[in-house]
């Protein structure tokens, strides 16, 4: 008997040091850093003088708050190449959350030597002079920074803080005004300007969080929502033990499009997007009218940036479920994202038309509407009550909804309605909740609770919780 030769095995191709820095940067872009880490590693290792890849390393290690470990990986970049400012800003960045300030300001120095039009390195630099409490030079670096990029949000909210712990409250309040026009649902360039207005009319000092020494952050605002709620060890847990499951009915059915969504769904909620997309297609393959896992699908393509394909689903899941309230409020929600505002309430009116008994849906609508109007005068003032209206009606079906009552606070200071601004206060502040201060005053949301929501996306705006609904 003639025995058959065994064909070789093709040898795979050995990654690439750019390759592992591609693959890096993409889980760095969904908050996967210790994996983008571990890529960062294996692309230094077979590229030794790789500055790119020591630079996104370095940057990874500031998001997960590993100072001395980003210093280390920006000396490198600078070893390797010693005109690179963005390097040096970083580092500087870096060294100024240890409490190195003079090291901290000479790297800012270094950049602005290397590249004057760097607006980031005046905002570093002018966070050293506000931890150092050298308040008119680090107004001296933004005035400078907005000067070279007038629109640049970040810059005119860390104006607006400066000049708050100046005093200067009027001031501070214009920069946040034109914070809130470049970006209308910047959450904290809201709450910041409602302090302000309370500061000036108190003639009291802007103070916010724990620590207003590191208000400043070069690049980013100086709340990172995010952190407050991540999913706990336990959530975690489940989350996996659903995705092993999963993998068990699949093995034994392949046919099993329940399974598929629910390992889908579970890695959404793990953040594990690309995963959770390839699940929810063959869920769609086998059952082509299935409407939840389209508008499931929609949430992983946003997040990874593909806004065009998610509104096509979130459209198609709507086709399919013309009665599908959740769909409709998480398409207004991608619609919010793209300032198309006046479709997006169209959307929350027909949500809300389907499923009037869910306060998220009213709240959501009263805060776009608001920002679709703008500030408040004689011409809108009956919008206005619309929106307070719809802040009431949110609070009666969710009494618990911070959010909502801060809003109602917020449009009631706004429009000069001192005494139910205060009822309003002193009603939220009736309920106890750990992050009342900071979480709920700026759009976080605790939607733990919350019934007949489980197919909302909360994940597409600040203004909604960054957990999954359940």
């Amino acid at each position: 008997m003639v025995q058959k030769r065994r064909k070789k095995r093709k040898k795979r191709p050995n990654k690439s040091p750019a390759s592992y820095n591609t693959t890096g940067l993409s889980k760095a872009s969904q908050d996967r850093h210790i994996e983008a880490i571990a890529d960062y590693n294996k692309a230094v290792q077979l590229k030794p003088d790789y500055a790119e890849a020591y630079y996104n390393r370095g940057i990874s290690n500031i998001q997960l708050e590993e100072f001395d470990d980003a210093i280390e990986d920006f000396d490198q970049v600078i070893q390797l190449n010693p005109e690179d400012a963005n390097a040096y800003i970083k580092r500087g960045i870096s060294r100024n959350m240890i409490g190195e300030e003079e090291a901290a300001m000479e790297d800012c120095n270094t950049a602005i030597r290397l590249n004057p039009n760097l607006t980031e390195a005046y905002n570093a630099r002018a966070a050293v002079h506000n931890d150092l409490e050298d308040y008119e030079a680090a107004l001296e670096d933004l005035d400078e920074a907005i000067r070279r990029e007038p629109d640049s949000p970040i810059t005119h909210f860390n104006r607006g803080i400066v000049k708050g712990d100046m005093g200067d409250y009027e001031a501070a309040i214009a920069d946040f005004d034109e914070v809130i026009r470049l970006e209308p649902t910047n959450d904290a360039a809201h709450y910041m300007r409602e302090i302000a207005m309370e500061s000036l009319q108190e003639d009291l000092p802007i103070v916010i969080g724990p620590d207003p020494t590191n208000l400043l952050a070069a690049g980013e605002m100086p709340f990172d929502f995010s952190k407050l709620m991540e999913l706990d060890e336990e959530e975690i847990e489940e989350h996996e033990a659903v995705i092993e499951a999963a993998n068990k009915a699949i093995r034994s059915n392949p046919n099993d499009t329940e399974a598929y969504y629910n390992r889908a769904v579970a890695q959404n909620n793990l953040n594990n997007f690309e995963e959770a997309i390839s699940d929810f297609d063959e869920a769609i393959r086998q059952k082509p009218e299935f409407a939840e896992a389209y508008n499931e699908r929609a949430l992983a393509k946003d997040k990874l940036g593909d806004t065009e394909a998610a509104l096509a689903d979130y459209d198609e899941a709507i086709r399919l479920k013309p009665d599908y309230a959740e769909g409709y409020f998480n398409r207004g929600l991608m619609k919010t994202e793209l300032e198309q505002y006046e479709a997006a309430i169209a959307d929350y009116d027909e949500a809300i038309r389907l499923k009037p008994e869910v306060g998220i849906f009213y709240f959501t609508r009263g805060l776009i509407t608001a920002t679709l109007v703008g500030e408040p005068n004689t011409d809108n003032i009956e919008q206005y009550e619309t929106i307070i209206a719809d802040y009431n009606e949110a609070i009666r079906l969710e009494p618990d909804f911070m959010p909502a009552h801060f809003s109602r606070v917020a449009t009631n200071t706004m429009l000069g309605r001192e005494e139910t601004a205060q009822a309003a206060l002193e009603e939220m502040l009736q309920f106890e909740n750990p992050f009342i201060d900071i979480a709920s005053t700026t759009g976080i949301i605790d939607m733990d609770d919350t019934e007949d929501t489980e197919d909302i996306d909360t994940n597409l705006i600040e203004i909604i919780d960054t957990e999954k609904v359940e």
